[in-house]
């Protein structure tokens, strides 16, 4: 069984998008630091296996090719959409969306069914808040950006009052960005 992950840009000051929901300050690090791309990365796009994100995230990438990178790169594999309105299954591209009503842990526990050993990976920051809070995500890799936003969408809001301890698992330095990894302690 694959672990429950997620890997996003941040702000220093904690935020992955502004309060627009632009999110080009937290990913400028890429266009300075391309070629530590796999470094930071690492295998995770051979070892995901499945995606989960909010109805947010979905709206900000949704589009005929389905899901593609910033180079044009699609990215195939299914992604199941959190949200509170019951959907039928979409293709679109390359991409196969799932939509689920029933929580976090009926996402995760769907993403395990089609993800077999591989890992499931969470985008956005409501899935991830939903995921620490349940008490269900094994790994955090974050990207925190040379920048401070002042507002925007904060990645660890709504977590509860009892501390989520983690260990710390890499540190990586490149230009515009300081990566880190962290196994959460359970």
């Amino acid at each position: 069984m694959g672990k429950v992950t997620f890997g996003l840009s941040i702000s220093l000051d904690g935020f992955i998008a502004d309060k627009n929901d632009n999110v080009s300050e937290v990913f400028a690090w890429m266009g300075r630091a391309m070629e530590h791309f796999y470094e930071v990365i690492g295998d995770q796009l051979n070892e995901g296996g499945v995606v989960i994100m909010g109805h947010r995230s979905f709206h900000q990438i949704e589009n005929e090719q389905g899901w593609i990178m910033p180079d044009g790169t699609p990215l195939p594999g299914p992604v199941i959409v959190l949200q509170s309105q019951a959907r039928e299954p979409l293709k679109q591209g390359q991409t196969q969306y799932y939509f689920v009503t029933e929580g976090i842990e009926s996402a995760i526990a769907k993403a395990r069914e089609l993800a077999g050993e591989k890992n499931i990976a969470l985008h956005g920051g409501s899935s991830v808040q939903q995921a620490l809070s349940a008490g269900l995500l094994d790994e955090i890799n974050m990207s925190v950006a040379h920048v401070l936003l002042g507002e925007g969408v904060r990645l660890f809001d709504h977590l509860g009052s009892k501390p989520i301890h983690l260990e710390h698992i890499r540190t990586l330095e490149t230009p515009g960005a300081t990566h880190l990894s962290f196994r959460v302690v359970k």
